[in-house]
């Protein structure tokens, strides 16, 4: 056994031990040395050029094991024999690793249920699938819309049956894209309450503008003249106001707007139009409304693209003060009046519809100049009445134009109608003072304290008997203050 530590090496020769103390050194010339010193030289060597390769390897040559007594076939057959060992030991944990895995794949009987179970669920997907392709590939039925099988005719060729399916299965999504009611609105009431024209109005950027600005969050303008167009024409308009935006954002704006429907009969939102082409439209057609007498004013031309002939454009308002709702109001004055059995070709009649206030004051002004013209002629050729002297009083009381006696009575009716809403607006609030305060408890309805539904109705009568006494001595009261 040799071991080497620092320059001192320590040899094992016959049974003895015997010390070099002389350094490691490659210029020392050994060549007259013993046997023993042989395998020391060898041993010495080896250690160096070790250190020369830097690789890692053994310093125990066989020569010097064999000297040492190590048999080497012994040693080759217990390696092959510790190999064999590990091989079989590994082909073992392989076989267990294989045996866990076909354990893992064994299934209880539940697993098995479920399994079945799936199979069968898929089966049953696949032919209710099918099933239904069938179904909807099949002919068509006499209760079918025209709409639908335009262009497709009966017949079970591959190419007719796909045909009725696709056509079938597209018209399943036309619920996500039509209105909830196929009539927005119900029927006109009879002739002597019913307007003669119908008004859709937009909402956003027409009569109010929205903003939002980090100091004050969202704010809500309200158009100069909003209320006087409102009120002035729905003496001759079912006025309808049809919002761009979604109910839950624009009710409460049209609520501030009219807040006892005197001026606005219906309110329609974004849930009412029909979605084409990736926009939202407006279709009046399902108004259930004469599409000859509806005119719709809107700031958007998607909104109006399926009627663009009962439409008058409008620019988006931007917030700032201006007075083109006011500017509207002869024209659509003007239409009202004439009793029309159709407003399209009066507005299609106009070159340039975005600005037809302007071409209609032009169009009054020359009419106004020929009928003054007219009434002079009449006047003059009139020599009785010049006789009498009294063609002067007759021309000048008949030469009024009328569109002017019309705006004068229309301006008359207005004045009248706000003093009925003041007095409505009045009695409503005398109303919620006076009955908000009757209210029925719990403890009522379980000892049966509540009156019955003809007694609640002579209730409600007495009161509303009593709000309008108290409203008539409020009205002498402020009369009198006036006074």
């Amino acid at each position: 056994m040799l071991r080497v530590l620092g320059s001192t090496t320590k040899s094992l020769s016959k049974g003895s031990f015997r010390t070099i103390t002389k350094p490691v050194s490659s210029s020392i010339n050994w060549v007259n040395a013993s046997a023993p010193n042989r395998s020391l030289i060898h041993f010495t060597r080896n250690l160096q050029q070790a250190k020369k390769d830097g690789e890692p390897r053994s310093i125990l040559t066989e020569d010097m094991l064999a000297k040492a007594g190590v048999d080497f076939e012994e040693a080759d057959a217990k390696k092959q024999a510790h190999d064999s060992e590990a091989s079989s030991s590994d082909k073992e944990d392989h076989g267990s690793s294989s045996s866990n895995k076909k354990r893992r794949k064994r299934q209880t009987s539940t697993d098995v249920k479920r399994e079945r179970y799936a199979n069968w669920f898929y089966i049953f997907s696949l032919s209710g699938l099918a099933g239904c392709g069938i179904y909807m590939g099949r002919d068509w039925e006499a209760n079918d819309p025209e709409e639908l099988k335009k262009g497709i005719s009966n017949g079970y060729t591959p190419n007719l049956f796909v045909q009725r399916f696709k056509a079938r299965f597209n018209s399943m999504f036309t619920y996500f894209q039509e209105p909830p009611f196929p009539d927005l609105l119900p029927p006109p009431p009879p002739a002597p309450y019913q307007r003669p024209l119908t008004l859709v109005i937009t909402l956003e950027d027409f009569l109010v503008h929205s903003e939002w600005t980090q100091k004050n969050g969202w704010r809500t303008a309200k158009r100069p003249g909003c209320d006087y167009f409102l009120g002035y024409l729905s003496q001759y308009y079912e006025i309808v106001l049809f919002s761009s935006n979604y109910m839950m954002y624009s009710e409460k704006i049209a609520e501030k707007l009219d807040p006892i429907h005197a001026f606005i009969s219906y309110n329609l939102f974004k849930e009412h139009c029909v979605y084409k082409d990736a926009v939202h439209i407006k279709d009046i057609s399902k108004l259930n409304r004469d599409l000859g007498k509806v005119v719709t004013i809107d700031t958007a031309p998607d909104s109006y693209k399926l009627q663009p002939e009962n439409a008058i454009p409008m620019e988006p308002w931007n917030g700032q003060a201006d007075d083109k709702l006011l500017a509207l109001i002869p024209f659509l004055e003007y239409l009202a009046t004439q009793q029309v059995n159709d407003v399209r070709p009066i507005l299609n009649s106009f070159h340039d519809k975005t600005k037809i206030p302007q071409e209609f004051e032009e169009r009054v002004v020359k009419l106004k100049s020929k009928f003054n013209q007219d009434q002079r002629a009449k006047s003059q050729g009139n020599w009785a009445l010049q006789l009498l002297g009294v063609a002067n009083s007759v021309g000048s009381s008949g030469s009024k134009f009328p569109l002017d006696l019309i705006r004068e009575e229309g301006e008359k009716n207005y004045v009248r109608f706000m003093q009925l809403i003041e007095e409505e607006k009045e009695k409503i609030r005398l109303q919620q003072e006076h009955l908000g305060n009757q209210t029925f408890t719990l403890k009522d309805y379980v000892e049966g304290n509540i009156p019955s539904p003809e007694e609640q109705l002579q209730m409600q009568m007495e009161k509303q008997k009593e709000i309008d006494i108290l409203y008539e001595q409020n009205k002498k009261e402020k009369a009198v203050a006036v006074k």
